[in-house]
């Protein structure tokens, strides 16, 4: 594993938020280096006037340390972000002020600085940093929500990050084939699993949450965040065929680009959206699923991602029902897919009538060979041969 290094993290999602790629991977690099972990909100002039400011972000230290190696730094409350030229250019100088005396108090020389979305580019070369790492999870071009001018900023961010990068690392086949005409050193690393939380599922020493525990089965379910990424007609048509299932969501929601699909959703009585859960909690919530879901819209986006819940799922070992996507290469065996709300109902009917405990080990071996660890040292690697070509 890739050791005695300074790491700057440029993450687009808080450490506490539902873990992703980056938390798993940041909290096994710490143990054997430093890493700074830069969270991404940053208050707009808008929201301070309105008193829209979370009283953390107020009283709270902008740097705090997490754990072995890791350190977070939240940028600073009175250098947001604003519209007015002029005054944009000075708060956005204090803020890389701000975290430059973050990376000086921790020593952080010549930082590893690692990026994860367009938007990140403009910090990128001028923190004094060894390496950069562009890390891509997702197509984001491809985001259904986007205007014009959005998907425009997003295209030059990605440009300017493509042309500084030493080191591309991409989560999806598609996305390998995507970037390798456009950088030199591309490596397809997918996501993985944290395999001993999720095989637990599988030893019976779980109870399933409250909220979760008194619905009626079967309980169909899904871990993840909930969006227009999701095929939401395909669920409101499966649970209103099937009254008499459950279908559990849990995840955050997110409503820009399918509000009125989210609302017929929601009216249905069978529905269940049980909320964000911190990320120690969701076996349980799988523990709790007779089968589990993969319910990606058909397009573009779906093309190009990763699912971690793919090897959750997994590692529990329960029976799962996917769209089909490329990511499924090499899981065909030990799950079903279906393109239509009728082969999802057929499907999700005959993973609930399995018995087969090989086919639960079946799913808990491929999960194993997924486990972050082995992600984890794939990627150390990578970033070792960036370093000795630097």
């Amino acid at each position: 594993m890739l050791s005695n290094q300074a790491i700057l993290c440029l993450a687009p999602n808080p450490w506490h938020d539902i873990w992703r790629n980056r938390q798993h991977i940041f909290s096994r690099l710490a143990r054997q280096n430093t890493v700074l972990y830069v969270e991404p909100r940053v208050y707009s002039l808008a929201a301070l006037r309105r008193g829209r400011v979370d009283r953390r972000d107020l009283w709270s230290p902008r740097l705090r340390h997490e754990a072995h190696g890791l350190w977070l730094y939240r940028h600073p409350v009175w250098a947001p972000r604003t519209r007015r030229p002029g005054l944009g250019r000075l708060t956005k100088r204090l803020r890389w002020l701000a975290l430059r005396r973050a990376m000086t108090r921790l020593e952080l020389h010549r930082p590893i600085t690692w990026v994860f979305q367009p938007r990140q580019a403009e910090l990128v070369g001028t923190l004094g940093e060894r390496l950069v790492v562009y890390h891509i999870v997702d197509e984001y071009t491809a985001f259904r929500y986007l205007s014009p001018e959005e998907r425009r900023r997003i295209q030059e961010g990605e440009r300017r990050l493509l042309s500084r990068a030493d080191l591309v690392i991409v989560t999806s086949k598609a996305l390998l084939t995507a970037k390798s005409p456009l950088h030199p050193r591309v490596v397809w690393v997918p996501n993985g699993v944290d395999f001993r939380r999720f095989e637990q599922v599988q030893r019976g020493n779980l109870s399933p949450p409250e909220d979760v525990a008194e619905l009626r089965r079967p309980i169909i379910g899904y871990v993840g965040h909930i969006s227009v990424r999701l095929d939401l007609p395909l669920l409101t048509e499966i649970a209103r065929r099937r009254p008499d299932w459950s279908l559990a969501l849990v995840g955050s929601v997110w409503e820009k680009g399918c509000e009125e699909e989210l609302a017929t959703l929601r009216a249905l009585p069978n529905v269940h959206f049980l909320g964000r859960k911190r990320s120690e909690e969701v076996p349980r919530y799988i523990f709790a699923f007779d089968a589990c879901l993969i319910p990606y819209r058909q397009g573009e986006e779906a093309r190009h991602i990763s699912p971690i819940k793919l090897y959750e799922y997994l590692a529990a070992g329960k029976p799962v029902v996917s769209v089909e996507i490329p990511a499924l290469d090499g899981f065909r065996r030990v799950l079903r897919t279906a393109d239509s709300p009728e082969g999802f109902i057929e499907a999700l009917e005959a993973s609930l009538k399995e018995k087969d405990p090989a086919l639960v080990r079946a799913r808990q071996r491929l999960a194993a060979e997924n486990s972050w660890e082995n992600r984890v040292e794939a990627i150390s690697a990578a970033v070792e041969q960036a370093l000795a070509s630097s």
